[in-house]
């Protein structure tokens, strides 16, 4: 019933999930946190795309390829604050709507329109507490698409949009990226290669449903000694994750609450 072994192992198919998929469906840049004040970027690659998520004077997310209209030249790098964003190639500006405001010496040439170049916009929809972009123009927002997902994280978590980045880490897994979807959607495999995590949580309560492009993981945990960590004093006692497609997910998992 799966896919056939060449889906995960031929480049060719690779770069049909990456234009078909990748392309077309909503990807996380980052946490509200980074975006919250007028003038904050933060630069990513979604689907190897360079592109840019600021926050304008009048508050507004807005998001572009990370490309000059000029030379092609990467505007901006990393995250930040700006008050504009300058090519620093030849230093055409643009203001953090996209609009281009000054074109070193272009400005003397007569048929020169400054007002009708702008940065390639992007869609960019803030939700539940994350910034997420979709290089498809025609696709719908994210709310749209996952009203109940919304409405259930912020119920397990309605604090979510207030969580302070605490650490980052980051695996390099050499293999396809459906393999990594395939394994984590299913824990037939818990018992053997997961003993901490089934210690922590009863399995007898483990419970998965799919809900059109997101599926929900739910169990009872942390409510006793267990070999993962201590969770005596823990106000979360459930476990909850949720997958978002194709290839985002949330995860509570019990904890102490922290001031």
């Amino acid at each position: 019933m799966s896919l056939r072994a060449d889906a995960y192992t031929d480049l060719k198919w690779a770069q049909v999930d990456l234009q078909a998929i990748f392309r077309r469906t909503w990807q996380w840049v980052c946490h509200i946190e980074k975006l919250s004040e007028p003038g904050s970027y933060v630069t990513a690659y979604i689907a190897d795309m360079p592109v840019m998520v600021v926050r304008d004077r009048s508050g507004e997310l807005r998001a572009f390829y990370n490309v000059c209209k000029h030379r092609a030249h990467e505007l901006l790098a990393g995250a930040g604050t700006t008050r504009s964003i300058v090519c620093p190639y030849h230093a055409w500006s643009y203001d953090l709507t996209g609009a281009l405001v000054g074109a070193r010496r272009a400005d003397r040439m007569e048929t020169f329109d400054k007002g009708s170049i702008c940065l390639d916009g992007i869609q960019v929809e803030e939700f539940c507490g994350f910034v997420y972009v979709n290089l498809d123009p025609a696709a719908r927002p994210l709310v749209e698409q996952a009203p109940d997902l919304a409405a259930e994280i912020n119920r397990w978590a309605p604090d979510i949009a207030q969580l302070t980045h605490a650490k980052r880490l980051h695996y390099d897994v050499k293999t396809n990226w459906k393999n990594v979807i395939d394994n984590f959607l299913e824990c037939y495999h818990c018992h053997v290669a997961h003993k901490e995590f089934v210690s922590l949580v009863d399995m007898r309560t483990y419970e998965v449903k799919t809900h059109g492009i997101w599926s929900s993981h739910f169990a009872e945990a942390g409510k006793a000694q267990n070999t993962a960590y201590d969770v005596s004093g823990a106000s979360v006692t459930e476990h909850a994750v949720w997958w978002l497609w194709p290839n985002t997910a949330f995860c509570v998992t019990p904890a102490a609450a922290i001031s």
